[in-house]
């Protein structure tokens, strides 16, 4: 495995997704029940565990397109339709960080040390997102693209007359 392949974004996915896949076991919430002892949940149990189990299998994904794309020597297509993997993983990461907060949100009693360093692996994805679409140029320019390029190139089609 050389780790040298992998760019700052391509780095920070992986690392979050491995991280918060590792911390989805951890305790979410815990409740001390003092003699009678305590209560814990994870990422994967409730309150509210759709929106854990969909933010974590998403982390999953995303750290495995990384992983195999640019470890293991894969080649996938670099677009998919229109859309450039750098976006599917800013929005992946998004969407996953905005799950974890639901979670958070929808219930903030009892919650243990697993839910916030998952929140902060979440924020790793959205970040990692970021920045693999800013370095393969699939961000507008006003988001931190490329300047003068507010869309991607249009795919080479027939030749016009």
């Amino acid at each position: 495995m050389d780790l040298k392949k992998l760019t700052p974004g391509e780095m920070t996915t992986a690392v979050s997704g491995v991280v918060l896949l590792v911390f989805s076991f951890f305790h979410w919430y815990s409740v001390d029940l003092g003699p009678f002892g305590s209560v814990s949940r994870n990422g994967w149990q409730s309150p509210d565990a759709f929106w854990s189990v969909i933010a974590i299998l998403i982390g999953i994904v995303l750290a495995a397109h990384v992983i195999v794309e640019k470890l293991g020597g894969v080649e996938p297509p670099e677009r998919l339709g229109s859309v450039g993997w750098g976006l599917v993983h800013l929005a992946g990461g998004v969407i996953a960080f905005l799950f974890i907060l639901i979670k958070w949100l929808s219930n903030t009693d009892f919650t243990a040390f697993g839910l916030y360093v998952s929140l902060i692996a979440a924020a790793g994805l959205a970040v990692g997102g970021y920045l693999m679409a800013r370095e393969r140029g699939d961000l507008p320019g006003t988001l931190g693209g490329a300047k003068g390029d507010s869309a991607p190139p249009p795919p080479p089609g027939p030749p016009t007359a």
